[in-house]
């Protein structure tokens, strides 16, 4: 197995100094595990907001960046604070109890605004859009040392999770519901748009915005939720995001995505 991780992150070293813009599509996948990936997954976390004129620029850098490196990169985008309140020509709520209790945590001043893995805390987690891209990059070269895999059936998820290497088991689990594909208003700088789509939207944290103590091994453990999706949600715009994150930096160690299907 550490022959395998030497030879992937030799190849992605390779690839990376190829061309510094694009990691090409990739078969470092292990045929016996069921995990989809050996290499890191990276989360983006983005502060956003209904009424906040200039974050529809960081949707659109996230989108990018998810098509530069896909299947590696996963967005949440958190809508919380000043500029997620309703009123007016915005009804709909976007907030979540989660998303406001990160939002009071990590402390964004200025949207839009996000944390890349949140490596960087405390002083550092915040970055402008226009820094994701590079701190993606960096931290995709990185080694991974948790594995991650989510499978979903009759409104239970299943995370499957395990270590790659030693260390601290300070560890969280973290299981999200994201919706995409929502059209709603939106402003854009100047202009109302009526039929914005809006994507990543986080819509509940399934086990609480610090997630669940986890102790793991190079074995696979398995760890069950139960959820449900309310009624206006669409279920098939809808996918499980789970990570695992160490509680005493709050860095997020893996992170992975799957899709809801009817």
């Amino acid at each position: 197995m550490k022959k395998t991780y030497f030879l992937f992150l030799s190849l992605l070293t390779l690839g990376f100094f190829i061309s510094c813009d694009k990691i090409e599509k990739d078969n470092f996948t292990d045929p016996d595990a069921s995990f989809p990936w050996l290499g890191k997954k990276v989360l983006i976390e983005d502060f956003t907001g209904v009424k906040c004129p200039n974050c529809p620029d960081a949707s659109n850098e996230l989108k990018a960046i998810e098509e530069l490196y896909p299947d590696k990169v996963i967005g949440i985008a958190l809508h919380a604070g000043f500029f997620a309140k309703p009123g007016g020509v915005f009804e709909t709520d976007f907030r979540t109890e989660g998303g406001e209790e990160l939002a009071e945590f990590f402390s964004p001043e200025s949207f839009p605004i996000g944390m890349v893995n949140r490596q960087g805390y405390p002083d550092n987690v915040l970055l402008n859009y226009t820094d994701w891209a590079s701190n993606v990059n960096e931290q995709l070269l990185q080694i991974p040392t948790i594995e991650l895999s989510i499978s979903e059936s009759d409104n239970r998820i299943t995370i499957e999770a395990r270590r790659l290497s030693d260390g601290n088991n300070n560890l969280k689990l973290v299981v999200c519901i994201t919706e995409d594909k929502i059209i709603d208003k939106q402003y854009y700088y100047s202009d109302l748009i009526e039929d914005y789509e809006h994507n990543h939207v986080l819509r509940k944290i399934v086990n609480g915005t610090w997630g669940t103590n986890v102790d793991l091994s190079t074995s696979s453990k398995p760890f069950p939720f139960d959820y449900t999706l309310e009624s206006d949600w669409v279920r098939s715009n809808c996918n499980v995001i789970a990570f695992v994150y160490d509680s005493s930096n709050k860095e997020i160690l893996q992170v992975e995505k799957v899709h809801l299907t009817e």
